[in-house]
């Protein structure tokens, strides 16, 4: 029954893949936002939610947690448009679209061969730090966990490795 389940989830994502590269990143991105706002919530337990940002923000009201929530699923939204497009970030295309912090603390890295880790988390479009820091010509490997369903996984491992850092660890 998962591999049904997983199957369709693979080809509603791979149409939305389609759409997107046709309608272009900004327009993809609004639309996406707004379909992963809607759809978002029937996936993930919304007591989950509401529980972990209670966590985080043990001070804050019911309508604050919705309106958290509601933008957490347009970011993922956002992201999901934005993986159509993400060969275009390793290029000087989007450069507008990222800022950089600290591009002179990669330069230094580099130039002093140091070694370094980096931590991340899941914030907005996380994949585009390590893209940047290996457009950067660092030399970097990412710890990633696999996706759960294996169709979108397959594809995910290529595109990380392709275009955002070609040394990708499965955890674990």
């Amino acid at each position: 029954m998962k591999l049904i389940k997983y199957f369709i989830q693979f080809l509603i994502i791979i149409t939305l893949f389609l759409i997107f590269k046709v309608l272009g990143l900004k327009f993809s991105s609004f639309i996406s936002s707004k379909i992963i706002s809607f759809f978002g919530p029937f996936f993930r337990s919304k007591n989950t939610i509401e529980s972990n940002i209670q966590k985080a923000l043990p001070n804050i009201n019911q309508n604050e947690i919705e309106m958290i929530s509601k933008k957490m699923w347009g970011n993922y939204g956002r992201i999901l448009a934005e993986y159509v497009f993400i060969k275009d970030f390793r290029g000087p295309k989007f450069n507008n679209k990222i800022k950089v912090n600290g591009q002179d603390i990669l330069e230094k890295i580099k130039k002093d061969n140091d070694t370094v880790i980096f931590v991340s988390g899941h914030f907005n479009n996380f994949e585009l730090m390590a893209l940047h820091i290996e457009k950067s010509n660092i030399n970097l490997a990412t710890i990633y966990r696999p996706l759960n369903n294996k169709f979108l996984n397959f594809i995910m491992e290529r595109v990380r490795k392709k275009y955002i850092c070609k040394n990708q660890i499965k955890k674990g």
